[in-house]
Order: C-alpha cells, then sequence, then structure tokens
C-alpha cells in the first residue's frame, strides 16, 4: 500500500501539469508538488544547456545503427 502511495505522490505534479485548465496552452515552467516555482541558477545556464545538447546530439549520432528503441 505504501508503494502505491508514493507511486500516486510521485505523479501527481506530471498529472496536474497535463489536466489542470489553469495551465492550458501554456509552457516553459517549473512544478514542484503541484507549485510552480523558480528554476535554478543552473537551470537558466545557457553555457550548460548548449554543451548538454552537444554532448546528446553527439551520443544519439553515435549510436549503433542496429540499435532498436527499447
Amino acid at each position: 500500500m505504501q508503494l502505491v502511495l508514493r507511486q500516486q505522490q510521485g505523479a501527481a505534479t506530471v498529472v496536474y501539469c497535463a489536466v489542470a485548465p489553469e495551465l492550458q496552452g501554456l509552457g516553459g515552467m517549473y512544478f514542484n508538488n503541484c507549485f510552480r516555482c523558480l528554476p535554478s541558477p543552473q537551470a537558466e545556464d545557457k553555457a550548460a544547456a548548449a554543451s548538454l545538447w552537444e554532448l546528446s546530439d553527439r551520443l544519439v549520432l553515435d549510436r549503433p545503427t542496429g540499435l532498436q528503441a527499447l
């Protein structure tokens, strides 16, 4: 029973953001425990974002061509 409650609590913010009428058409916001919050300074670091994008792109392009999606 406790596992089910933790799963529900863990999904609550995602479900709220997906179905809340007051958020319809909005995006680019951060939520925690169903409340909007400010992003961390790390989340707003443009250089870190560019570096992460380049790494992600390289990892996707370098994967074996025979690899199937899981």
